[in-house]
């Protein structure tokens, strides 16, 4: 590792190691955060700076459908917490970078907003609207309420601005004499973005995967493993962690495991059971391929490149008939106890990602949870249950 590392809490020496560092080709590690994440800021950055949260401050966000809306602030940021645009314009500046002038959140919104034009989030024109009503861009998103507008924004020549409510729409009609003004034309807006204008769809053959997953297929009394969200907590945890009441429903990780596969291992809802695989195939490095074998499974494994490791981890037993047999379903990202330990390190030779959540394990009851005969926490009522 770098040699200049922090040995004092004087901040002159601090801050002289922190630029011999760099100045030496290593590097510097910051986070900004709303508190202190493990293992990213307490363990593992060099500068926090406390971050403003939703609620703190106006920003202007879109949705996965392009709706544009500006998320106004309540609250004050606690302390000396401030938002990421003043973050990371005071850090520009330091470094000597121009440009990060911004006084305010709407500047940043405002200078983004030319550098969506053509985009399929292109809501310049919103702002040459408020412009020319003498507005600043995130009084005229005031204005639209919690609906917002969706992306691509167009200016009618009387001023009124339209919505695409749907991309790729072939019976949109659009003016026959071209954009006026600022205003600009996206393909995506009638066609998709291909030399014939219709959707290309590409088909992965089978056989360039086939030959992973048949090797992956459970053997002896392996079983699927697969792991994804729980309903009760946010996406990956975000601050829900945090909760006491989300922390009490699931304290520890679980498996759903079907009630056919626990009878024949003598599991009940709440037992402590180990989850282990002993054959965790991990790609040890980037694949460079000449042949086409070479980026299949079998032509990584001949070729030394996959290396096989064990795994094991523990969880709460929650016997279903929710999942199917052979079958088993985890929190997928629980920090104690990480279902991906079970899965392989392999890349998918065409999207170039790794194919987590999809493992093998070995089940095996090892005794009972605290969970079992106190209901004060976990619940094992059934959750397949529709009203």
């Amino acid at each position: 590792g770098n040699p200049h590392q922090i040995q004092s809490l004087d901040r002159e020496k601090i801050l002289k190691t922190l630029r011999d560092r760099v100045d030496s080709g290593g590097m510097v590690l910051i986070n900004q955060d709303i508190y202190l994440i493990d293992p990213i800021g307490n363990q593992f950055a060099d500068i926090i700076f406390p971050a403003a949260t939703w609620g703190e401050e106006d920003f202007l966000r879109a949705n996965g459908e392009r709706r544009v809306r500006l998320y106004q602030k309540f609250y004050d940021a606690p302390g000396e917490a401030k938002p990421d645009w003043w973050i990371i314009a005071q850090l520009a500046k330091r470094m000597g970078f121009e440009g990060f002038d911004w006084e305010n959140s709407n500047e940043v919104a405002e200078e983004a907003a030319k550098f969506t034009r053509g985009s399929r989030k292109d809501f310049n024109m919103v702002k040459v609207a408020a412009h020319r009503e003498g507005k600043a861009l995130h009084e005229k998103f005031r204005e639209m309420g919690t609906n917002g507008i969706q992306a691509p924004v167009y200016m009618n020549d009387d001023g009124s601005l339209v919505g695409t409510v749907r991309l790729h729409d072939t019976q949109r009609v659009l003016p026959e004499n071209g954009p006026t003004a600022a205003n600009m034309f996206n393909k995506k807006l009638t066609h998709f973005n291909t030399k014939t204008g219709k959707c290309n769809i590409q088909k992965s053959p089978w056989s360039l995967f086939s030959d992973y997953w048949e090797w992956m297929k459970p053997k002896g009394d392996e079983l699927w493993c697969t792991s994804g969200r729980a309903n009760e907590r946010w996406q990956s945890g975000f601050d829900d962690t945090r909760r006491p009441y989300i922390v009490q429903r699931w304290p520890d990780n679980w498996v759903e495991i079907n009630t056919e596969d626990a009878a024949k291992r003598g599991i009940e809802s709440g037992d402590l059971v180990l989850l282990s695989n002993d054959r965790v195939p991990n790609l040890k490095d980037t694949t460079l391929g000449v042949e086409g074998a070479d980026y299949s499974f079998t032509g990584q494994l001949a070729n030394g490149n996959v290396e096989l490791t064990e795994a094991s981890i523990t969880a709460v037993a929650m016997v279903t008939r929710a999942v199917k047999p052979g079958v088993m379903y985890m929190d997928f990202l629980h920090y104690s106890q990480p279902a991906n330990a079970l899965a392989g390190r392999v890349v998918d030779w065409i999207s170039g990602n790794y194919n987590f959540k999809m493992g093998i394990a070995k089940v095996t009851k090892i005794g009972e949870s605290p969970y079992k005969h106190s209901f004060r926490s976990m619940s094992f009522a059934p959750r397949d249950i529709v009203v």
